[in-house]
């Protein structure tokens, strides 16, 4: 009868330990899903909105790397462009100034920078999202660095400026959400977002090195086109004209319906519209 007992004894033992064991490792498990969950979708870490300061510093160091000694008279714009570059040295960055001067026709440059760290030319979107069962919200971005566009500045008159954006290139901050954003834009069929300016726009001739404008044109998405004003701040960095700008859009305007997904409640139908672009004067 002891001897039973304690068999009975070690038996439970065993099955008190195992059971445990399948406690922990269920627990385990549980914590890796929920860990998983939050990092792949519940982590809100969308990059921040695109800023002139920093596409000023791109810009600079762009053009740091890249001009070189030079023993002879620079030409008079060149001179004027990076008043404070010495040319015997590679290591001063070029100046900022104003953009009322900046004659001529340009071009976005898409080697400036990098779509790593979002530092080059991209046109992208920001839109809120609700989470079920009371988790909350989350912040859903999306960029194309896979853009082209020109502008043209005659005396201090802005005109000609088109952006044409490749939606099929469109790369958001989480790679699940891509399908459903290439389906609700219909990249297949309208790969392309263009604006297109109304101009022309005198661009003021002040001493400040930020020249925030409002532009007034049109966007073209899915074959659906709307007015829009947009405000924008450009900058003559050196050589480089850098752009940057946000403005809202409903996605209804451009029978865009937005994308969802099983934990997204809803989606706002109001967006952000965000440039960032980079302009070298045209060959």
């Amino acid at each position: 009868m002891r001897v039973l007992l304690v068999e009975d004894f070690h038996r439970l033992r065993r099955y008190g330990l195992l059971m445990r064991k399948k406690i922990l490792l269920g627990l385990g498990g549980l914590l890796v899903v929920l860990v998983a969950l939050w990092f792949f979708v519940l982590r809100d870490d969308a990059p921040p909105p695109p800023s002139a300061a920093s596409a000023a510093a791109v810009a600079a160091a762009a053009q740091t790397t890249t001009l070189a000694p030079s023993t002879t008279a620079a030409p008079a714009t060149t001179q004027a462009a990076v008043s404070t570059t010495s040319s015997t040295s590679t290591s001063t960055p070029p100046t900022t100034t104003m953009l009322a001067g900046a004659e001529g026709s340009w071009v976005v440059d898409t080697s400036i920078g990098s779509f790593a760290d979002f530092s080059n030319s991209y046109v992208g979107f920001r839109v809120e999202e609700e989470l079920g069962r009371g988790i909350g919200h989350t912040t859903a971005v999306g960029r194309t660095p896979v853009v082209s566009g020109s502008f043209s500045i005659e005396g201090t008159a802005l005109t000609d400026v088109t952006v044409v954006a490749d939606l099929s290139a469109l790369v958001t901050d989480r790679t699940w959400r891509d399908d459903a954003v290439y389906e609700a834009l219909d990249v297949q069929s309208h790969p392309e977002a263009v604006f297109t300016f109304a101009g022309p726009l005198t661009v003021a001739d002040t001493p400040e090195l930020e020249q925030a404008v409002t532009i007034t044109g049109t966007l073209t998405i899915k074959e659906t086109t709307q007015e829009i004003e947009v405000d924008l701040v450009a900058q003559l960095v050196g050589e480089i004209v850098t752009v940057t700008g946000q403005f809202p859009v409903l996605f209804s305007d451009y029978e865009v319906e937005v994308p969802s997904a099983p934990i997204v409640v809803s989606v706002d139908d109001e967006g952000i519209v965000e440039i960032q672009l980079f302009f070298v004067k045209a060959e």
